[in-house]
């Protein structure tokens, strides 16, 4: 791909996203969201592993009832989150319809009009997994200060942790979800592209 044209993909991605502000902005809190969710249980599954020897003394039959319940819930949020944001993008694709179906009448191909839907999924999804690991920082910290005031026993993951080495896990699944989603909206969009008169 041409400079020139990958600039105009980012400028014309750009605009969208300042055009359509608040299905942006909820995009970016879905996303965000799913993350946050994802990356809290995740340090629930570390700090519960690491202190397994004390909490299940005895009860073993408890800790593969947690550990089938930690599978599940693992397999299950990246499904929903990624429908979650499919059906955002669609909303923020069916206020452009017209545009695309336009595009295509005067023989646009189907990925010169993916391109910049597929850099706006980038952004939103690198803006939305900076903002889900901030956020996550900020709630862990206090969820860990507050646990190591009644419980000093515990092991539990440090909150550094958080912005060390989960800030860029983060940032690539946010780089990776937003286009996928892109991909997956546009697929019907361009399929059902119905003729305007």
């Amino acid at each position: 791909m041409k400079i020139n044209t990958f600039k105009y993909f980012f400028v014309d991605a750009m605009k969208s996203l300042k055009r359509n502000v608040t299905i942006t902005i909820t995009s970016v809190i879905i996303v965000s969201a799913t993350l946050f969710i994802a990356g809290l249980f995740l340090l629930y599954i570390m700090s519960v592993n690491k202190n397994s020897a004390t909490l299940f003394i005895g009860n073993e039959a408890m800790a593969k009832v947690l550990r089938c319940f930690e599978v599940a819930l693992f397999i299950l949020l990246p499904v929903v989150s990624l429908l979650l944001i499919v059906n955002t993008i669609k909303i923020a694709l069916l206020s452009r319809k017209s545009e695309i179906s336009i595009m295509k009448f005067v023989g646009a191909t189907d990925w010169f009009i993916r391109w910049p839907f597929i850099i706006e999924g980038l952004v939103i999804g690198i803006i939305g997994a900076f903002v889900g690991n901030l956020s996550l920082f900020i709630v862990y910290s206090f969820i860990y200060n507050k646990a190591m005031e009644f419980t000093p026993e515990l092991m539990l993951v440090q909150p550094t942790f958080v912005t060390n080495t989960m800030l860029w896990q983060f940032a690539i699944v946010g780089a990776f979800i937003g286009p996928i989603a892109s991909i997956i909206a546009l697929r019907k969009i361009l399929n059902n592209v119905v003729w305007e008169k």
